[in-house]
This record gives C-alpha cells, sequence and structure tokens, in this order.
C-alpha cells in the first residue's frame, strides 16, 4: 500500500517536505520564532537543546502517524508522515553539509521581518501541496480533526488556529529568557507575520492563479449588452431565460466570466442601460477556452 502511494504522490511528497524544511532551516530557526504548529514545537525545542529540530519532529509526528492511521483515515497519514519524515531527515541532514549553516544566518542584522515572510512563503507552499494531493496538512491538523471529531460544533480551522496560538504564545517565555518586553515580543510578532504568509500563499495556490469575476446581468437588452461585452472584452456571454418573482414578469440574464482589468468596461456598459441590475463575484480556477 506504502509503494502505491508513493507512486502516485512521490512529487507532492518530495516538494512538500523540501519545502518545509528549506523554510525552517534557513529562514526560521535562525531568527529565533516558532511559526505554530508541530513546527513551531520542534524550532522551540531545538532552541531549548543542542538537537536539530529534526529530531523533534520526527518524535512528534510517530505518534500523530499512528492517530491519524486508525482515526482519520489511511491515504492521508501515509502520505502526510512520509513528507514530514522527509523533511526531518533534510533538517538532520543539512547540519553536515559544509557551508549549510552560515547560510541559515542569511536574515541577521535586523532583517529578522524578511526571514518570517520568506519562512512563511515556504511553508505556505508546503501546506498547500499536502492538502491539493492528499487532503490533510497533517501535524496539529491531525489533533484538531481528532477533536472535531469528539466535539462537531467546533471548527477544524478553528481548533488549529488555536495550537497555532498556543504555540506563538509559548515563543513569549522562551526566547529572549530575561530580555525585556519589547525583545521578548519580537519573535511572537516575527510568527504572526510568517502564519500570515504561510495562510496567504497556501490560499493562493489552492484558489488557484487562474482567476477571474463572473457578472450575473438581468435585463431586457440582453442581445445589445451580449454584442457590447463580447466586442469590447472578446469575452463569450451566455443568456439564461428568467422570471422576476417580485414582478412576474420575464427578463433575459447574461452570465459571463471576465478578467479582472475588464470590470470597469463592463460597468461602464452596464450604465448605459438604466433599468439594467447586475452583480458580480470573484471566482478561482477557470477552466475552458477563457485560460487562452
Amino acid at each position: 500500500m506504502i509503494g502505491r502511494l508513493c507512486r502516485t504522490a512521490v512529487l507532492p511528497i518530495l516538494l512538500s517536505g523540501i519545502l518545509r524544511a528549506v523554510g525552517i532551516y534557513i529562514f526560521v530557526s535562525p531568527n529565533n520564532f516558532a511559526p505554530g504548529g508541530i513546527n513551531g514545537i520542534a524550532v522551540l525545542l531545538e532552541y531549548l537543546t543542542p538537537l536539530s529540530s529534526g529530531w523533534f519532529l520526527l518524535m512528534l509526528n510517530v505518534p500523530l502517524f499512528f492517530v491519524a492511521f486508525f482515526f482519520l483515515g489511511k491515504r492521508e497519514a501515509l502520505l502526510s508522515t512520509l513528507s514530514m519524515l522527509l523533511t526531518s531527515g533534510l533538517l538532520i541532514l543539512f547540519d553536515y553539509i559544509p557551508g549549510m549553516p552560515s547560510v541559515r544566518y542569511i536574515a541577521d542584522g535586523g532583517m529578522g521581518i524578511l526571514a518570517a515572510i520568506a519562512g512563511g512563503l515556504f511553508l505556505g507552499g508546503a501546506l498547500a501541496v499536502m492538502i491539493k494531493s492528499c487532503g490533510t496538512a497533517g501535524g496539529t491538523g491531525v489533533l484538531a480533526s481528532l477533536v472535531n471529531k469528539k466535539w462537531r460544533n467546533l471548527s477544524v480551522s478553528w481548533l488549529t488556529s488555536g495550537f497555532d496560538a498556543c504555540v506563538v504564545i509559548a515563543s513569549f517565555f522562551v526566547y529572549n529568557r530575561g530580555a525585556g518586553f519589547t525583545e521578548k515580543l519580537t519573535p511572537v510578532l516575527l510568527a504572526l507575520v510568517s502564519l500570515f504568509a504561510t495562510s496567504k500563499v497556501c490560499e493562493l495556490i489552492l484558489q488557484g492563479f487562474k482567476s477571474a469575476y463572473r457578472f450575473e446581468i438581468v435585463t431586457n437588452h440582453a442581445a445589445e449588452i451580449a454584442e457590447q461585452i463580447m466586442k469590447r472584452t472578446h469575452h463569450g456571454v451566455t443568456e439564461v431565460s428568467g422570471i422576476g418573482m417580485y414582478s412576474h414578469t420575464e427578463h433575459k440574464v447574461l452570465v459571463c466570466i471576465i478578467r479582472k482589468r475588464h470590470i470597469a468596461e463592463i460597468q461602464r456598459i452596464i450604465r448605459e442601460y438604466p433599468d439594467t441590475f447586475a452583480s458580480f463575484t470573484a471566482t478561482s480556477e477557470v477552466y475552458g477556452r477563457f485560460i487562452r
């Protein structure tokens, strides 16, 4: 079973593991902040001990694997754990590669904010790849899903955020002990910046880069408006018949998917017909001839 899963998801496993390891090793650990989740716990423990965060990731994820395997799903458990094992191995290996320790301090000299953003980019990419390939992010997501099985009224996303918040708060007491309030608050702020970057990158990848906008136009001038839209934006338009339930009169509904840059153009077209009603919403991951 493991062999078959590896063959079907080898690239996501490799990519997710590598992105996570690089983000933690180069940008997170040397700048003394914990980005939340299991990764953050491992980074905190690395700061307190002489051991690499890779060893702590390994120790923390083994029990989570068994929890996920028996309670949440075999495929998700195997894929997320294999990715974490790769991350753990790379973090341990990096310490033995000549020249790697010097790369770790690339963001020193008051540039911690850049390290937090860069670390968030790598961790967000790793998170999105895992969610897209196996439907789970592993780590604290496993704990959140397990709690959700017991208490259905608790959202998995809110539980995961709660676990992340606990790690971020813990960093206030771990880093810069004996320093002033400002110095102790710095790791917390860096962690929040990193978490924000992680969520935004993950959201962007999951929702897709081919975003667009869907216009729905209720009008009695369907032919004229459709002709102008097609002529001025070069996008197709679909006409649907509809009945206004208040007035009980028949109208035509035009539906079109457009690029963001065409929003103002369509608004100008619609203003030429004062009795027309329109609304538009953001869409994502558009397929078909629209992409070309």
